[in-house]
């Protein structure tokens, strides 16, 4: 049997001139050749799907329209002072869609004292957060920042597909319109969190929903 005289290392540059560029030679025994195209074949094809840019995924932002019925029944039916403050918060708003309400309006139109209101307002991020799938919810409620006399002024409403869904979660509630009461307890855990919430949103300065917009008697 006759085998192919292997070729010597390293091979000469062929006469007719250099390799193009970017190439160079390489000596390689004749029964590897066919290894050796398939793997540059594959490598090749390696690399032109890495050149293929990747689609920047987007983060999805919040959507209030994700509050449905179901979740702003429980919402309304939990029994920290959080719950109770935002629940008549949203007993408000639902009553006046579309109105603008301030503070102050909040204070009056639910009975509670304006540091009350400021307080659940402060720690309610936290509650959705750690029980209501703020990333995909956000707030129950809009808030409108500034206005010529009150520019760090924070104003609250709630349009009226919100506010007709709020009052049917509401529907079979056992307290009055204008305050929030407890249907079903929340576990003991969660009542822990949210107690400790309550506590340090009271003892905080200004409403910290606005990212540097704060809640503000009106003048």
């Amino acid at each position: 049997m006759n085998v192919p005289a292997q070729p010597s290392y390293p091979l000469p540059v062929d006469a007719a001139g250099p390799p193009p560029e970017g190439m160079v030679l390489v000596a390689v025994p004749l029964a590897y050749i066919p290894h050796v195209a398939r793997l540059l074949a594959d490598l090749d094809a390696r690399r032109r799907v890495g050149q293929v840019p990747r689609r920047r995924v987007e983060p999805v932002p919040p959507s209030p329209a994700n509050w449905t019925v179901e979740a702003l029944r429980r919402l309304s039916q939990g029994c920290s002072v959080t719950h109770r403050t935002v629940t008549a918060v949203l007993d408000a708003l639902a009553a006046e869609p579309g109105r603008l309400f301030t503070v102050h309006d909040l204070a009056q139109a639910t009975g509670r004292h304006r540091k009350k209101i400021v307080g659940a307002l402060a720690g309610l991020t936290r509650l959705l957060k750690a029980h209501y799938d703020y990333a995909g919810r956000g707030l129950p409620f809009d808030r409108v920042a500034g206005r010529p006399e009150a520019p760090r002024e924070l104003r609250y409403t709630i349009d009226a597909v919100r506010a007709a869904r709020w009052r049917e979660a509401r529907t079979g509630d056992d307290a009055a319109p204008a305050v929030a009461g407890a249907v079903s307890p929340a576990g003991s855990a969660e009542q822990d969190e949210e107690r400790g919430a309550d506590e340090r949103a009271e003892h905080g300065a200004g409403d910290h929903l606005g990212g540097g917009v704060v809640a503000q008697p009106d003048p």
